[in-house]
């Protein structure tokens, strides 16, 4: 029997559905179970974005701001945050609210 391709719709999917079961666990650490679900949100959103020979690579800086971004709302709560090493040439992580109007 042949294995269907691996797509980037389908890894989407696939995120998806594990970050709807999730909520079946019952988590030893309550605080685990928010962070799993967005790591693989930002996961899903990379694949979909980046994961496909005809994918825009335009769309890449916008994606992996969008990533930084929820690692940034996932980590915050454990008390950490997603900074550029010094030196490194990249700039701060956007924070979405300052550029709301």
């Amino acid at each position: 029997m042949d294995a269907e391709p691996v797509t980037a719709q389908g890894l989407n999917m696939t995120c998806f559905e594990l970050s709807k079961q999730l909520e079946e666990l019952e988590w030893s650490v309550p605080d685990a179970k928010p962070l799993a679900r967005r790591l693989l949100r930002i996961v899903g959103r990379i694949v979909i974005d980046a994961g496909d020979p005809g994918a825009d690579p335009e769309t890449w800086a916008n994606t992996e701001s969008m990533a930084l971004q929820w690692l940034r709302e996932a980590l915050r709560p454990q008390g950490y945050d997603v900074v550029p090493l010094p030196g490194g040439g990249r700039p701060p992580v956007e924070d979405p609210s300052e550029t709301w109007s």
